[in-house]
């Protein structure tokens, strides 16, 4: 899988990501963000010091473009669902 800036996956289609991009994972609190360096650096340089911080300086309004929980995360808590529904004579799909 490819990696991606969380913000120019988010902000920007996928077909007009850089390929040649570098990336930083940026640690804020007790999340780690995948960050190109550019955004990396605006974010140094604008005194982001916390993942809210950091979400409402890349946010529009109410919407941010960095996720409050890590892909990583969302992931594995779709896999470890134990069901497909909320009542037990849901099927799964």
């Amino acid at each position: 899988m490819a990696q991606l800036c969380e913000v120019c996956e988010n902000f920007r289609p996928e077909d007009e990501t850089d390929s040649g991009q570098k990336f930083v994972y940026v640690t804020f609190d007790s999340r780690r963000v995948l960050l190109c360096t550019g955004h990396a650096r605006i974010a140094e340089k604008s005194g982001v010091a916390s993942l809210e911080q950091l979400r409402a300086y890349y946010g529009s309004g109410r919407r941010s473009f960095v996720q409050r929980r890590s892909r990583d995360a969302t992931s594995k808590a779709s896999e470890r669902r134990g069901s497909s529904g909320r009542r037990a004579s849901d099927t799964r799909r």
